[in-house]
């Protein structure tokens, strides 16, 4: 019983953590973590576009990066589309493809 109390001992053995703080603990982390989207300047959106109209030209395929709060995806695949109006663009890959929001692109690779 004395080594209960000795040291740390009295809280260790009386420590828990809810499944409700955890995931709190959690979700902050993982929050810290968040970025911010960065914004483009005209020129660097007049080169992006270039590059995807060239590509769609030859029948090439191209990188895309596409911004994520916590970490960027990269897709590579065939544009086939343009949606103008929607402003938005598909792509093909691997037997399936996505429609990809202009706004979600951050870089370009050919």
């Amino acid at each position: 019983m004395g080594k209960k109390l000795e040291g740390n001992g009295l809280h260790e053995s009386s420590r828990m953590i809810l499944p409700e703080h955890k995931e709190a603990i959690q979700r902050q982390l993982r929050e810290i973590n968040r970025r911010v989207k960065p914004i483009l300047d005209e020129q660097a959106w007049e080169l992006m576009l270039l590059d995807i109209v060239d590509a769609r030209a030859a029948d090439k395929e191209v990188t895309l990066v596409l911004f994520d709060p916590f970490k960027d995806k990269e897709l590579r695949g065939k544009v086939t589309k343009f949606d103008m109006q929607l402003q938005r663009l598909r792509i093909d890959y691997d037997d399936d493809w996505d429609w990809i929001k202009w706004d979600d692109i951050i870089s370009v690779y050919t």
